[in-house]
Parts: C-alpha cells; structure tokens; sequence
C-alpha cells in the first residue's frame, strides 16, 4: 500500500510471473533429481543411514533458511514454522527409509498419490470443501496407482508402509503451510487496518 514505505517490514513484494515461474521450475527438478539421487547414494555407495542422509539434508536447508533471513519472526511464527520443519523432516525421514528398500520408480509412482492425501486432510482438518473436478481427478491417478502398486509383489511391505507415510506427511506439510500462509495474510491485515483507520481519521 502507499502508506507504507518499501523498507518496511509490512512492505512485501510481489513476485513476477517469470520468477515464480523459474522458482516452480527449480522446485520439480530438484525434488526430482534429490530422490534419485538418494537412491544412487543407498544403492551404488552402500549408505546405510537414511536417517543421517535426512538429518544431514535438514541441517543444511536450516542453515541457508536462516543465514537467509532478513526479519525476526513473532512467536506464533516461529511455533507454526518449528511444527512445519517438524512435518518435512519426518516425511523425508520416511521417504529415505522406504527409498532404501524399494526401487525408485515404486517409490516415485507412491508419491503421486500425494495430492489424494492433501484433499484429504485439507476436508478433515480445515473443513474445506473441493470442487467435484478435483475428487473425479483423483480417480485416474489413485486407479494407476493401484494398479501398479499390485503388480510390485516383491516388494517389502515395510518399505512401502514408510513410503505411504511419508506421502501422507507431505500432504499434512501441504495443508500445515496453507495454513501458515492464510495466518500471515490476516496478520498482515491487521496493521494495514490500523493504518487505513488512522489515515481517514486524519482526513477528517
């Protein structure tokens, strides 16, 4: 808004179409290319701690998350941002044990399942409803699934067991940070409508 200068803490910039773009881009790539190569390091190095490899992966996101941080965050903040780490740590820790025992295409064919969980947690949880399009979209995916799921008989059922719950995390971190974001909007409305209400009561 006009009333705030761009230095300000309340002052935040919207992002272009090419950046978030670009960001969209980046995010498929790596998250791609990070889950074959975890697998190349269990396989063809022999690593042994997928728990390590997450605890190791974590450390090093939180440490360019805050050498990146450019303000101090309230209280409440930092209590939803711990419980959301908390969510990603533990999904990826999952996700590694259960990549450690299964191949890769299984492992990336259960993580398509991911958005049935999110639809699913975001009903239960928040109590929103989705559009039909979205739950007949469902169908084909969780049918494919399914299906390629039945043809993997030897595949350890404690893998696959880690791996669903790892997927079910990541829809839980999905809803966690819609959340997040629908808290912080209404925080930042609330300084605003100050600022709009001390405006008019200056113009009158």
């Amino acid at each position: 808004p006009p009333e705030w200068p761009p230095g300000s803490p309340q002052a935040l910039q919207q992002p272009g179409r090419a950046r978030v773009a670009m960001a969209a881009l980046v995010w498929l790539l790596a998250g791609a290319s990070m889950s074959s190569l975890n697998k190349w390091i269990f396989t063809v190095h022999g690593f042994g701690r997928p728990l390590l490899l997450s605890a190791l992966h974590m450390l090093v996101a939180a440490l360019a998350c805050h050498r990146g941080a450019r303000r101090p965050m309230p209280g409440g903040t930092r209590c939803r941002v711990l419980l959301l780490s908390l969510t990603f740590g533990t999904s990826m820790a999952c996700g590694n044990v259960g990549l450690r025992a299964v191949p890769l295409d299984l492992a990336q064919l259960v993580t398509t399942t991911t958005p049935l969980f999110t639809l699913a947690l975001s009903a239960l949880l928040l109590g929103r409803r989705h559009h039909p399009l979205q739950l007949a979209a469902m169908g084909p995916l969780c049918l494919g699934a399914a299906c390629s799921l039945a043809g993997e008989f030897r595949t350890p059922p404690t893998g696959c067991g880690f791996l669903l719950a790892a997927t079910c995390l990541r829809g839980l971190k999905s809803v966690q940070q819609s959340l997040s974001f629908q808290i912080c909007k209404m925080e930042l409305m609330i300084p605003l409508e100050r600022v709009m209400r001390s405006a008019r009561q200056g113009q009158e």
